[in-house]
């Protein structure tokens, strides 16, 4: 259900084309919550069904249209519902976790591969999220300084700020966890390797 409520909880903001939700969804949310094109337009035709969204459209070119959707009343009532819900979690799927537990079947040059491609992907994730944060905490996001001004008074307007502070600061602290992991994990290789007598490789890590 959370792309259902990703969607309505952007529209809250203000109106957008399905293009808009889903290039959102590939940026700012997609740190939490992802969904290929393919599901999000049957699900904005959907929620219309349901009452929780309407739409307005217009003629673009000679065969299609542009369709741009509004939250309503119905769906500004389901997002205050979700958002006041305990939070609920997922089933474990860990394909990384679950790659390493059985890594004895592979190499030591794989492990070490494995161990420094997950660096590297959480060094990039850290970044991105460090620019995204500061973008935030700057004052300089369109739609979230939208949603601020529209913000009934200055607790709300605070709050806005602070909950996007807290979520994004709150991934960029995972990030940060899985590059100090990965590079205990490469420490830990190379003395296991310099025990064994075995070849080792250097690790690179700190860099």
């Amino acid at each position: 259900m959370s792309l259902e409520h990703a969607i309505l909880g952007w529209l809250a903001t203000g109106p957008g084309t399905g293009y808009d939700i889903a290039r959102q969804l590939d940026q700012g949310l997609g740190w939490f919550w992802t969904a290929p094109h393919s599901q999000i337009y049957p699900r904005l035709k959907d929620m219309e069904a349901r009452g929780l969204i309407s739409s307005t459209s217009e003629r673009v070119g000679a065969k299609s249209e542009k369709h741009t959707y509004e939250i309503t009343p119905a769906g500004r009532e389901a997002i205050r519902e979700w958002t006041e819900a305990p939070p609920t979690y997922p089933p474990n799927r860990d394909g990384e976790r679950l790659r390493l537990v059985f890594g004895d079947h592979g190499n030591l040059t794989a492990l070490r591969t494995h161990f420094e491609t997950h660096r590297q992907h959480y060094r990039e994730r850290r970044d991105s999220l460090s620019r995204f944060l500061h973008e935030v905490s700057s004052r300089r996001h369109p739609r979230i300084e939208r949603r601020a001004a529209n913000a009934p008074d200055k607790a709300h307007q605070e709050l806005v700020i602070a909950l996007r502070e807290m979520a994004y600061r709150g991934d960029l602290r995972r990030a940060e966890n899985e590059i100090a992991w990965a590079e205990d994990c490469l420490r830990w290789l190379d003395a296991f390797e310099v025990r064994h007598g075995l070849s080792p490789f250097p690790s690179g890590v700190g860099e």
